[in-house]
């Protein structure tokens, strides 16, 4: 496994309707599963080849269509400037998605997982507020490059 470098993009898979709501990315887009106890935000590594198949063979649901992708930069993810925030992006490949890898949030070095809440922040309300944060940061790095191009394919 290789590090990602500063300069990599990456592309973040945008579902409709829970994700984008007339052309504008939602916060759920950013949201780990609560179900799955989510560890990271997966995203598919643009260097690779097989980025956009790696992206359309992610399952459709029932009331979740694959709108397209937003691509983002790693450095840009990784200089978010959050009190007591940090983002990384690691590989998460296999052998079925080469290209795989993940969004990791830490919170006054605690890593962010879905569903569990942040023993470091106590008060329930505060909580919710600094989770919509990382998730608006996010929002405003993937917004800027927003395609459905993939879909044409």
């Amino acid at each position: 496994m290789c590090a990602i470098a500063d300069q990599e993009d990456v592309a973040r898979a945008v579902f409709s309707p829970k994700m984008v709501f007339r052309g504008k990315i939602l916060p759920a887009a950013f949201e780990l599963r609560p179900q799955m106890a989510e560890e990271y935000l997966s995203v598919m590594r643009m260097s690779f080849k097989s980025w956009k198949k790696d992206i359309l063979s992610i399952p459709q649901r029932k009331n979740r269509q694959l709108y397209g992708y937003a691509e983002m930069n790693v450095g840009e993810i990784r200089t978010i400037r959050k009190d007591h925030v940090k983002y990384d992006v690691v590989p998460c490949d296999n052998i079925t998605t080469p290209s795989h890898a993940g969004i990791f949030i830490t919170v006054n070095n605690e890593k962010l997982v879905g569903g569990r809440p942040l023993l470091s922040i106590q008060d329930k309300t505060a909580q919710d507020f600094m989770l919509l944060s990382i998730r608006q940061e996010l929002v405003k790095i993937a917004q800027k490059r927003l395609r459905v191009e993939l879909l044409k394919q």
